[in-house]
């Protein structure tokens, strides 16, 4: 009691270090509170990098390689139809899967275009974009502490999603050497993993990688095996500029394909997209999440949509992706040449170039130098001291200033 006492008397007679006492229990309670006011499962989830980064990226004057989106406009007979959906007064709540006159298209779609076979309408659901489809499939599939295989590098939301719903991420490396495809290494992984589902996006983000059918037999052969889930991310389907697409719901029925409207048709901000399975119970509980949320995707929009699927849209994205492929080309001509990377990538809009050092300080340094990319490591493990680069969303001589400006960086940092 003697010695509480003293102390008490110590502090309050420096009254510097009684303001620091005082600072440092307000702190303390603070951080007590907040961890109670806040649930556990977001503790360790911040920002997705790539908004955080893309914000940064907003001042005069800077070369954007940031986001996931390109400068084309949408097709016009989409914008028309919408148009045409909200003069006509369609902007009520729609079906919770969405309007029929849209699942159907998509059916034929999946059908004719990607091979899957028993998806029909009943078998589709039309949502908010492909993350929150992703979401809703996971939500419908995993418990707490279920295990979800994720390639890694992959999409920064696939591990945060996984870890909202309380399941454990388990990442799965994919090597520079083999073009970030999954090799055998990565298969003897999966093979022995508990995981439940595995996520796997092809186009790839980060790495603009395309998975060749062989690699889909492989993992199909291994997934029906273990009884494992796949949810198949193909938003970049269309965006590929060496070798084609295969979808692996065309060969196990266990497969989720999640879709959007987002790249192909330049639709971002418009926030639509579409998940099939042959397993009308997941959709049905995907149904369940998404009626208690979001209810129903955009009414108008969903009719818009329908047009996508059109003669006209196709010519205006076959147009776009010649332009996709001429940026591509241009960028990584240049990247190689400044030995950054290897071989160019078959799709999506990225390239993930290696660079000596940290890819934080190296993203801030280039930042300075009015470029802007996003760092590698929220990419996953092995995405540390590499950067990833979008050129959807620049033009040709825009691409030439930023390649001047990252050479320069490396010069001056050699």
């Amino acid at each position: 009691m003697s010695y509480l006492l003293t102390r008490v008397a110590f502090i309050l007679s420096y009254p510097e270090i009684t303001l620091i006492y005082f600072l440092f229990i307000m702190g303390r309670e603070f951080l007590d509170t907040s961890r109670k006011m806040f649930a556990a499962r977001l503790k360790d989830i911040g920002e997705s990098a790539t908004f955080k980064y893309s914000r940064l990226a907003k001042k005069p004057g800077v070369i954007d390689f940031t986001q996931g989106k390109t400068n084309f406009m949408t097709p016009k007979v989409i914008v028309e139809a919408t148009k045409k959906a909200l003069d006509e007064g369609k902007i009520s709540y729609t079906e919770v899967k969405g309007i029929v006159e849209l699942r159907k298209v998509i059916s034929e779609k999946l059908r004719e275009v990607n091979n899957i076979e028993g998806v029909d309408e009943n078998k589709i659901i039309v949502s908010c974009g492909a993350k929150h489809l992703i979401f809703e499939a996971l939500m419908s599939l995993i418990n707490p502490h279920d295990v979800v295989a994720i390639p890694d590098p992959s999409w920064v939301s696939y591990e945060a999603i996984v870890k909202i719903l309380e399941g454990k991420p388990q990442f799965i490396k994919l090597s520079e050497e083999n073009g970030y495809v999954p090799d055998e290494n990565f298969y003897h992984e999966l093979e022995n993993s508990k995981a439940k589902v595995l996520i796997i996006n092809s186009p790839n983000n980060p790495t603009g990688a395309v998975y060749p059918k062989k690699v889909f037999e492989k993992i199909i052969d291994i997934a029906e095996r273990k009884d494992m889930w796949i949810i198949s991310d193909e938003i970049y389907e269309r965006l590929i500029y060496d070798g084609s697409h295969f979808s692996p719901g065309s060969k196990y029925e266990k497969t989720i394909t999640i879709n959007s409207f987002s790249k192909e048709f330049s639709m971002t901000g418009w926030r639509l997209g579409y998940a099939a399975c042959p397993h009308s119970e997941v959709i049905e509980k995907m149904a369940v999440v998404q009626s208690q949320t979001v209810s129903c995707a955009v009414s108008f929009i969903q009719y818009g949509a329908i047009k996508a699927f059109s003669s006209e849209a196709e010519e205006e994205v076959a147009l776009m992706v010649k332009k996709l492929k001429e940026r591509r080309d241009l960028l990584c001509k240049g990247l190689k040449k400044l030995g950054l990377i290897r071989n160019y990538p078959n799709g999506a809009f990225y390239v993930f170039p290696k660079i000596k050092g940290d890819d934080f300080k190296f993203s801030d340094m280039l930042l300075e130098n009015q470029v802007a990319v996003i760092p590698g490591s929220p990419f996953g493990n092995e995405g540390k001291s590499h950067l990833r680069i979008s050129y959807g969303g620049v033009s040709l001589e825009e691409i030439k200033i930023g390649l001047e400006r990252i050479k320069k960086v490396i010069e001056e940092n050699d």
